[in-house]
């Protein structure tokens, strides 16, 4: 029975031992006991403002975590701010350019570290035990500080507005502006019906004077037609008498042959004496006789 007992003691001492060991493990792995455990390296993060960040908050990086801050925040004499220590892990490498923010997790919640990679290949790192600038999120305390600045110029806006108001009642809406403001309307209207009448007048001028323009192209087109033939007149009377002055045409054998003038002188008298119809030539017997030649006397 002794030998039994023991074997079975020693069974559930290692089966508590087993679960001693599994337990541990979990503490350690899932615990802030093992970041004891675990190799960091140091980095300094310089805030203007780092309200609501406490020691052994968590360091963020994609929404893993990476470190944590490893010690309250210092007060910066030379400078305005503050400065956090972190412990990042070893794996864990910052690229350059990398923009480190105090972030919460929602508007109540706590406060911990962003860190938030540019975009694209990294050029290089932040080297380990280094200082960098950071900024700070908006929080709820934040938006309620910019929400009562906010609500501050939207008073002073609206009792400007009120005052911009109240003097435009006061002044440009007073009866006195009213009444003047309704004669200007009913001379507004008198002077455009005058001016629809005008119109009408004017419309009618427009029309005489088109019928005018139109009449006047037609007696200038009628006028040029009159210079053209003159113009042709012209030139005939100057060839005729330019035929006259070389002895050639009808009028210079009228001015030159007297024979044909006396003919044209019968033909004339014949005419108005018996008419066209009872044209009779009775100029060669009207005519007086020729004279005849003197006699010589013979000596």
């Amino acid at each position: 029975m002794e030998a039994r007992d023991r074997g079975l003691e020693f069974k559930v001492g290692i089966f508590v031992a087993v679960g001693l060991t599994i337990l541990a493990a979990l503490v350690v792995q899932f615990g802030r006991l093992g970041e004891g455990f675990k190799s960091y390296y140091s980095l300094t993060v310089h805030f203007a403002d780092a309200s609501g960040l406490l020691k052994g908050s968590d360091v963020l990086m994609g929404g893993a975590k990476i470190g944590q801050v490893s010690g309250q925040p210092r007060l910066v004499t030379n400078e305005r701010g503050v400065d956090v220590p972190l412990r990042i892990y070893d794996f864990a490498q910052i690229p350059a350019g990398t923009a480190i923010t105090v972030g919460s997790s929602g508007l109540l919640g706590d406060r911990f570290v962003q860190v938030s990679p540019p975009g694209g290949q990294p050029k290089g790192y932040i080297a380990k035990g280094g200082r960098v600038e950071g900024a700070r999120e908006k929080g709820l305390s934040d938006l309620t500080n910019d929400g009562g600045a906010l609500v501050k110029d939207l008073r002073g806006a609206v009792a400007k507005i009120d005052t911009a108001v109240s003097r435009l009642n006061e002044q440009a809406l007073s009866p006195t502006n009213m009444e003047h403001l309704k004669e200007t309307f009913a001379n507004l209207s008198k002077s455009t019906e005058a001016l629809s009448a005008s119109s009408k007048k004017i419309d009618g001028v427009i029309d005489k004077a088109d019928a005018t323009l139109n009449s006047t192209k037609d007696a200038a087109d009628k006028v040029q037609l009159a210079i053209g033939d003159a113009r042709q007149t012209l030139q005939g009377a100057g060839k005729v008498m330019q035929e006259a002055r070389s002895g050639q045409g009808p009028l210079a054998l009228l001015l030159t042959n007297k024979d044909v003038a006396a003919d044209l002188r019968a033909l004339i008298n014949n005419l108005r004496s018996h008419g066209i119809l009872f044209y009779r030539d009775n100029a060669a017997k009207n005519a007086p006789p020729e004279p005849s030649p003197p006699l010589r006397r013979s000596r």
